[in-house]
């Protein structure tokens, strides 16, 4: 059987190895709607972004680094919001459309392939914008912010979550030993100022250094199963990052925002 990229991709989310890893490690944090292994999102996180974005049927939010759309999905679900999601990953979004597809909620839920630094999205279109651990990924986060900024509403709100990391990160660069380290960031609150925003909540999100800590190791003493569950590249990068990530994250930090677009135009 030839190789297929998305086959692989797909493959990721699952595993049950994968998801019991998670599962097991977060135990009352653990979110049902959740994808593990990229999306990291809690319970926590959920009701955060709730109370914060307050979504509803009149909204219209914009998910940046949208991934397969699981935190979309959820909104446009419960509150019948209108969600666009961009994501840097074609796979991400086949997957993204697909899943969509099946959850009959393709009326309520757009998709498309981009960069959050350039969307193309028309000026203050959106009543608010979230991103879960995406914007530590972004090359240019003040153009990205900028960006952001440019799309919401007088007033609107980004929320999310992203990580601090005081070093270069290589267990983050994607999986290739030959690829450059993620560079080092932790200004978010100064970046966030620096385009316009308002910063209501900037603070580290609970637990996160044993919810991640435990469920990467669940992943390495779970390896037999996930090689025989996740294919080809996309379980070594798995474990690798598995092994890796946990002697890094005493220079890294994980965290809540809530920045408001000022109500001038």
């Amino acid at each position: 059987m030839s190789f297929d990229p998305y086959r692989a991709f797909r493959s990721q989310f699952e595993s049950k190895a994968v998801r019991s890893a998670w599962t097991k490690s977060y135990g009352d944090q653990f979110w049902e709607e959740s994808a593990p292994p990229l999306s990291q999102v809690t319970i926590d996180d959920i009701a955060f972004l709730k109370q914060r974005l307050r979504p509803s049927s009149e909204s219209k939010l914009a998910d940046l680094g949208c991934g397969i759309g699981c935190v979309g999905r959820y909104l446009a679900k419960e509150f019948d919001a209108d969600v666009e999601g961009i994501d840097s990953n074609p796979l991400a979004i086949r997957m993204a459309d697909e899943v969509t597809v099946t959850s009959r909620m393709a009326q309520r839920l757009r998709f498309k392939t981009g960069d959050i630094a350039k969307t193309g999205w028309i000026d203050h279109s959106f009543d608010g914008a979230f991103s879960m651990d995406v914007l530590l990924f972004v090359p240019d986060k003040l153009a990205a912010l900028q960006e952001i900024a440019r799309i919401l509403k007088p007033g609107g709100r980004f929320v999310g979550t992203t990580w601090e990391l005081r070093t270069d990160s290589s267990a983050l660069s994607g999986g290739n030993s030959s690829a450059r380290p993620l560079s080092a960031f932790h200004e978010y609150p100064s970046a966030f100022r620096s385009v316009g925003f308002n910063v209501e909540v900037y603070e580290e999100t609970r637990n996160w250094r044993s919810l991640l800590t435990n469920a990467l190791g669940a992943l390495v003493a779970s390896e037999e199963a996930i090689r025989n569950e996740v294919e080809g590249s996309k379980a070594d990068w798995l474990l690798s990052w598995a092994r890796a990530r946990p002697a890094e994250l005493e220079h890294s930090r994980r965290v809540r925002f809530c920045v408001q677009r000022s109500s001038e135009h």
